[in-house]
């Protein structure tokens, strides 16, 4: 009879480990999703509709809890991000990788960096511009803004539509904003 003879290597080790950190992050963001889901509840529109198509909402958060809600959530948003450099640099460090796998790698790497640039400047400029705290998250489908303020009007939905298409491309109508009180 003929023995089957199983090779693990370094590659398939690395896989392995990659798609098991990918599906334990998967499940934090589920988890974490479906909390924020009951913390921020959407309220009337402001000013009595949309402005340019990007979604205003507004959240009912306590004064006294919206402190700890930015915090939570910018952490989340460092871990998050910390993961999938973690990931990228693995994988990069793989020793055996093609060329063509490195620069995709790498390529990724560079997406996830100019992407957390532009996060953090929006951020910066929202809160130049008069936004107690802001959190800016974008993806490929678009981008979500969360801003503390009192009060959302037209004026203050166009100076952060402003600010974020200053600094990304993103249509309009994959844009939302979220208001938190």
């Amino acid at each position: 009879m003929k023995r089957l003879n199983l090779i693990i290597g370094k590659k398939q080790i690395v896989i392995a480990s990659l798609a098991v950190l990918l599906g334990a992050a998967a499940a934090v963001n589920a988890a974490v999703q479906s909390g924020k889901k009951d913390s921020v509840k959407p309220a009337e529109q402001v000013s009595g509709g949309t402005y340019g198509e990007a979604a205003l909402v507004s959240g009912e958060i306590a004064a006294t809890s919206s402190d700890a809600y930015f915090a939570s959530a910018r952490l989340e948003k460092q871990q998050a991000r910390d993961e999938a450099a973690q990931v990228l640099a693995v994988m990069y460090q793989g020793g055996d990788m093609t060329g063509g796998e490195l620069e995709t790698v790498a390529l990724d790497a560079k997406k996830l960096s100019d992407t957390i640039e532009s996060e953090n400047v929006v951020e910066t400029m929202l809160k130049a511009q008069g936004f107690e705290d802001a959190l800016c998250y974008i993806s490929e489908k678009g981008a979500n803004i969360i801003v503390k303020t009192d009060g959302l009007d037209a004026a203050s939905a166009a100076k952060i539509k402003s600010a974020l298409l200053s600094e990304v491309e993103v249509s309009s109508d994959a844009i939302t904003i979220v208001e938190v009180k």
